[in-house]
């Protein structure tokens, strides 16, 4: 399909021209602003040849195509007559909204989940680390009288007690405050003479006001409400401060404002909050348990697929903290996790197709250890659409006996095969519990998606039509749906230094879940992206924020991004040293950037080198290398 038929296709699938309130596109979406998005029909628009996904965040229906974006959007652009010059069109992600309940309720949930997201490994880690005692002391290998006990139950409960000030760092970054002092306010309720006057319940006041003695300890809803409130405070100061005392009389007043008032107002309201959804979600669990498990089950990967289910983290984390376990949302999270493990499983055993049968067996094998369900969602599931049903079918039927079965989750981690433990405590074992759950919810999700069956891939998946590939792949005799056998391996060089992570670690299911191609992640500390092969520049953005770069040797096609979302800073920190049609070399500088200013405005610099053909090769093998630097090789193509 053309470039043009796919966006002919795109546009009449989002209502038509007189339906796109604004259009921008960054390296491989078109963000639609619509004037009507609860019409579009999500299938109908995934169905469209090329498309890869779609989403809804940020109040844009966003709309996944490739590297061949641009095109696709210079396209739409004429057959919509929308008009390039069109400001809307160019300031879609800064406009000023109408302020509305959705509007309200999508800001909540974008600032729960950012804030939350960073802070579940912390959470995870201490969870396993408390269980790993746990297990050790059952075992008599340790008792819990000694000092190595002590220690590394100190070590372990500092990310639960601690929580305020991760959350308040964490939040400082969504509300585009200062990060330390959102650090600073979340610590101060947590000061050692707080807590002692908490402990002594010894009434106090401030300027005559009385202030209710709480316990902030493993609270996330207070830190919250008061660096959202700190950064509204933070401005203002920035407003009336002469820029030469600014150094102190900003964070002193910042200070002075914004802790009086967690103490008196924000924080005993936050901990109303959080105390009554906890009591309203036990007594669900005791009242209705049996009936809201098992539709919250059959619901959570579609919240997961809109980035929605982050915002129950803090009820699962509230549970725990203040009542010792939590009786839902891991349960919940338990019997879904398993059903998209069970259902991708079934499609890899019935598959007939080479490439879905691989991906969706170690999709499957992922999402049964670590309850990591991203690449079984994204790359399976959803793509074929009716293995969906079975995994719904599967968890609502889990869920149901796990309701019945009253179980507990007595820590916050991703419920899986690993970790198995967490259904455990000094007094309480729901490990069998456990298992019949995960039994039950594998059997009947692999039967239910057996029988509903899949719209089966041919073995040859053809190649999506793109400008700047065709001549390229030529090269190498590809045909469509070929796979490229190269002599030797060839190495995709680092093209910036600094930390590497897979690519599932990336905050971006387009990323994360591998329909963008195979590759690495990797935080930058250095401020240029160079070159990891010779080849040649096949796209390029104003914004600077991404590179497409065509080894034409070999017919590798790469892709280069910067951050996420960082399309929003308009080309604000970034600078093309290269333009499309270029003839590069490895090394060679491409994108100047700046990480600090990235971060400074609330995104994350994150760099990924992606091969957007993957599937045409043998192998794409990222290396292992933990800390990267200009001229190790970064991924291996044969």
């Amino acid at each position: 399909m053309t470039t043009s038929n796919m966006a002919q296709n795109i546009l009449t699938a989002v209502g038509g021209q007189k339906n796109v309130q604004s259009l921008i596109h960054c390296s491989t979406r078109l963000r639609f602003v619509l004037k009507d998005e609860k019409s579009i029909n999500d299938d109908q628009v995934k169905a469209i040849d090329g498309v890869l996904s779609v989403a809804r965040a940020g109040g844009q229906y966003q709309v996944v195509v490739g590297t061949n974006v641009t095109d696709v959007y210079d396209d739409i652009l004429k057959i919509g007559n929308l008009g390039i010059d069109d400001p809307s069109l160019q300031n879609a992600l800064t406009e000023k909204k109408k302020i509305t309940p959705a509007s309200i309720f999508n800001g909540i949930i974008k600032a729960i989940t950012g804030t939350i997201a960073p802070v579940i490994p912390i959470m995870a880690g201490a969870g396993m680390g408390k269980v790993l005692l746990l297990v050790l002391t059952l075992t008599g290998l340790i008792s819990d009288k000694s000092q190595t006990y002590i220690l590394l139950n100190l070590i372990f409960d500092t990310g639960f007690f601690f929580l305020p000030g991760f959350v308040g760092f964490s939040a400082a970054k969504i509300f585009g405050a200062n990060q330390y002092l959102g650090a600073f306010v979340g610590l101060a309720t947590l000061h050692p003479a707080w807590t002692a006057l908490v402990a002594a319940k010894a009434p106090i006041n401030f300027l005559g006001a009385n202030v209710s003695l709480v316990s902030y300890s493993a609270q996330i809803i207070p830190a919250l409400l008061s660096v959202w409130l700190m950064s509204y405070v933070e401005k203002w100061v920035k407003k009336i401060t002469p820029q030469s005392i600014a150094v102190f009389f900003e964070p002193m007043m910042v200070m002075l404002i914004t802790l009086p008032l967690t103490f008196v107002v924000i924080g005993p309201a936050g901990n109303l909050v959080s105390e009554g959804v906890a009591n309203a979600s036990l007594w669900m669990y005791n009242n209705v348990g049996w009936l809201a498990i098992p539709v919250l089950a059959a619901l959570y990967p579609w919240l997961v697929s809109m980035g929605v289910h982050k915002a129950l983290s803090p009820i699962s984390i509230m549970l725990v903290a203040q009542q010792g376990f939590d009786p839902i949302i891991r349960v919940v999270a338990l019997c879904s996790n398993i059903s998209q493990a069970a259902a991708s499983l079934a499609v890899g055993l019935k598959t007939k197709n080479k490439k879905l049968r691989s991906l969706a067996l170690s999709s499957s094998i992922t999402a049964y250890l670590g309850g990591i369900t991203e690449p079984a969602l994204y790359g399976v599931n959803l793509k074929l659409k009716k293995p969906m049903y079975g995994a719904m079918i599967g968890a609502a039927s889990a869920g149901v006996v796990a309701g019945l079965l009253k179980m507990k989750a007595f820590i916050y981690v991703t419920p899986g095969l690993l970790s198995l433990p967490m259904w455990l405590s000094k007094t309480e074992n729901y490990i069998p519990q456990a298992i019949a759950t995960l039994l039950i919810s594998s059997i009947v999700t692999f039967v239910a998606t057996w029988i509903i069956g899949f719209d089966d891939q041919p073995d040859s998946i053809k190649v999506a039509e793109q400008p700047n590939s065709v001549e390229n792949l030529s090269n190498q005799n590809v045909s469509s749906g070929s796979t490229v056998s190269l002599n030797t391996p060839v190495p995709l060089m680092v093209p910036v230094s600094g930390k590497v992570h897979p690519l599932a670690d990336v905050n971006d299911p387009t990323f994360s879940s591998g329909i963008m191609g195979k590759g690495i992640a990797i935080d930058p500390n250095s401020d240029q992206i160079v070159s990891p092969v010779n080849g040649k520049i096949v796209a390029t953005f104003e914004t600077g924020h991404a590179i497409g770069i065509d080894d034409t040797e070999n017919g590798i096609q790469l892709l280069i991004h910067i951050g996420i979302d960082t399309v929003s800073l308009k080309g604000k920190y970034f600078e093309n040293l290269v333009t499309k049609g270029d003839a590069v070399t490895v090394g060679q500088p491409l994108i100047h950037f700046s990480p600090a200013k990235i971060k400074e405005a609330g995104l994350d610099p994150v760099v990924m080198l992606i091969v957007t053909n993957s599937d045409h090769f043998n192998n794409v093998q990222p290396q292992p290398i933990a800390d990267a630097a200009i001229g190790q090789t970064a991924i291996m193509v044969q």
